[in-house]
């Protein structure tokens, strides 16, 4: 089988970030072990929760309660889930593409940008940081985890979210962090329109082969 094909799950519901992060680490775990060549591509929303990178400043959770704070095995600081934005996971064998984290990072940022493009919105990249900003202001946010060149985790992309959600953290640690969504560039904007050119521009940007489990 080629190694560029990808199981697909498109869920229609909210899901549990718990029950996705066991997923991602299953298949995880079978490309690691030569249990199976294929890759893992899952874009959805989850229910409302934050997530902080195994390294990260709990700080930066304010006076968040912890109830729904999950420390997972992903670089960077803390983040926040919620139905309205759009989260992208890709569990991809980099022995298949390039064993380079930073041109990883600096992949994801490509794919998100062509997104916003899609939609006629401008995103850029800011030195030293990692993610996506419309003018002053950050749209999406990247967190990867990898092990043994597959990696975990992946992307979000605030689309029609509730953003007072994030006033509970100092998003991604950089203090004044202001974020934006989608909606507030195209008012009429459809989260499922959004899915449909996050899977092409995947497909392309990693030459992607999707199957059904």
């Amino acid at each position: 089988m080629d190694k560029r094909t990808s199981i697909i799950n498109e869920p229609h519901k909210i899901s549990h970030f718990e029950d996705i992060f066991r997923l991602q680490e299953e298949y995880q775990r079978n490309l690691i072990d030569h249990k199976s060549d294929l890759q893992f591509t899952w874009i959805g929303e989850h229910n409302l929760c934050y997530t902080i990178g195994k390294g990260g400043n709990r700080k930066n959770l304010l006076n968040l309660s912890k109830n729904n704070v999950f420390t997972i095995n992903r670089g960077g600081e803390v983040t926040c889930h919620m139905p309205g934005q759009l989260v992208i996971y890709l569990i991809l064998d980099l022995n298949s593409y390039k064993k380079d984290l930073d041109w990883y990072l600096r992949k994801l940022e490509k794919v998100i940008i062509s997104i916003l493009s899609h939609f006629d919105i401008k995103g850029k990249t800011i030195p030293g940081l990692t993610g996506v900003w419309c003018g002053d202001k950050k749209i999406a946010s990247i967190g990867i985890g990898c092990k043994r060149w597959i990696t975990l985790h992946g992307f979000a992309i605030n689309v029609d979210c509730d953003l007072e959600n994030f006033n509970q953290i100092i998003p991604c640690g950089i203090k004044e962090c202001q974020m934006t969504r989608i909606s507030d560039f195209n008012k009429n904007i459809n989260i499922n329109e959004v899915k449909k050119i996050v899977k092409k521009i995947i497909q392309k940007e990693f030459n992607l082969k999707f199957v059904s489990k």
